[in-house]
């Protein structure tokens, strides 16, 4: 009788590692099936988008002669997907962005564990809009732009364009929620940013080049004698501004060869007069206390000396580099026009401190420890249209 009951105990143990071991086969081809056929899947979603973002930018690019047929760019599309093109959608953010076009990229894929599970093709597809930019640039920062703590810098209009990478700390960002534009960093940068609003956007691309400038002839050559008044000219020697308790008024064009410094003294427009000063090639250009200087008399700019250029320093640089470090409380710099210092890193700290732009700062690099705003202005003398009728890729 023993004998009987532990040969029926034996068969019944092998009849469970029988179920057991059926039980994990099947486990084991539902994770082959996830591993191969999921990644398989994941794959081509990511060739789909990359050819929805290529058809979308190509049709918006020659939007006149684009028809919008169905794989109307071949070169785009090497995976053969099935694709559609719509001319005239409404664009995400219609104040900065016109001749939208949205591309869709669909693809059935053929699974090989899935049809185990009643899954025999998984249908995918990916989509893009692409159109045009018709706003300039508020801020154009060729390199690193960092901003820490829980320092913002506001966005009234215009759009963001960053060349070496964007990085924040705690709830410090970029709120370009008025300006309905595109935070872009181009060259594949950095992009770490955790309170940016739209989303930041990434391109390969590198950061377009500016557009053409050709500063005002240069005034006749004075010397700065210190005092409280500082008449338009070129100054062949460096300016430091002294003995003057009040406020520096000042006029027309300025050429500052040796470069320039206020020295905390309170610069303003003199009335009737608009502003450019141009920074001589690798010299510092310093900012401190009150500054308000705009490129305008009060009418547009357009045609004028300055051509809407409050601050300009030119483009063809040696490896010398400059910085704006404006710190502690009390300092309010308010400039009106574009303001190009390519070679001139922009520190702001401090509290009361606050620093903004109307019209477009293009700059090597911004590092922000406190405040900022910019927009462009209302006169389209006195912005950089870096991109504005670029192609983008707008979502």
């Amino acid at each position: 009788m023993s004998k009987q009951k532990s040969s029926s105990r034996f068969g019944n143990e092998d009849g469970s590692v029988l179920i057991i071991c059926a039980l994990t086969l099947s486990i084991l081809l539902a994770f082959a099936a996830f591993a191969i056929d999921i990644g398989f899947a994941y794959m081509r979603i990511a060739q789909l988008q990359n050819v929805a973002d290529a058809e979308a930018l190509a049709c918006a690019r020659d939007y006149q002669n684009c028809t919008g047929a169905a794989n109307e760019f071949p070169l785009t599309n090497p995976y053969g997907f099935a694709v559609t093109l719509q001319k005239g959608v409404t664009c995400p953010n219609t104040s900065t962005q016109n001749n939208c076009v949205q591309a869709n990229a669909t693809t059935t894929v053929d699974t090989f564990f899935l049809p185990l599970f009643g899954i025999n093709q998984l249908h995918l597809g990916k989509s893009a809009i692409s159109g045009k930019r018709a706003t300039g640039d508020a801020m154009i920062i060729r390199n690193q732009v960092s901003i820490n703590g829980n320092h913002i810098v506001t966005i009234s209009s215009g759009s963001v364009d960053i060349g070496g990478g964007i990085s924040t700390t705690n709830q410090s960002g970029i709120d370009a929620t008025q300006s309905g534009a595109s935070i872009t960093v181009f060259n594949n940068s950095t992009n770490s940013c955790g309170n940016c609003t739209p989303a930041v956007v990434s391109t390969s691309s590198p950061l377009p080049t500016l557009p053409p400038y050709s500063p005002p002839t240069p005034p006749a050559v004075t010397t700065y004698t210190p005092g409280c008044s500082l008449p338009s000219g070129t100054y062949n020697a460096a300016v430091n501004l002294s003995n003057c308790g009040t406020q520096v008024n000042m006029n027309g064009v300025y050429y500052f060869n040796g470069g320039f410094d206020n020295k905390g003294i309170t610069l303003a427009n003199q009335p009737g007069f608009g502003v450019t000063i141009i920074v001589g090639v690798d010299q510092p250009f310093n900012l401190s206390g009150t500054v308000n200087l705009n490129s305008s008399n009060g009418t547009s700019t357009c045609g004028t000396v300055g051509g809407g250029m409050v601050v300009y320093q030119p483009v063809t640089l040696t490896n010398t580099y400059h910085s704006i470090d404006v710190a502690g409380s009390g300092n309010n710099i308010s400039l009106t026009g574009k303001v190009q210092l390519p070679n001139t890193d922009f520190t702001f700290r401090g509290s009361p401190t606050s620093f903004s732009v109307t019209g477009s700062l293009y700059a090597d690099s911004l590092t922000l420890k406190g405040n900022m705003s910019a927009g462009v202005s209302a006169d389209p003398c006195q912005n950089i249209n870096l991109s504005a009728g670029n192609t983008i890729l707008v979502q």
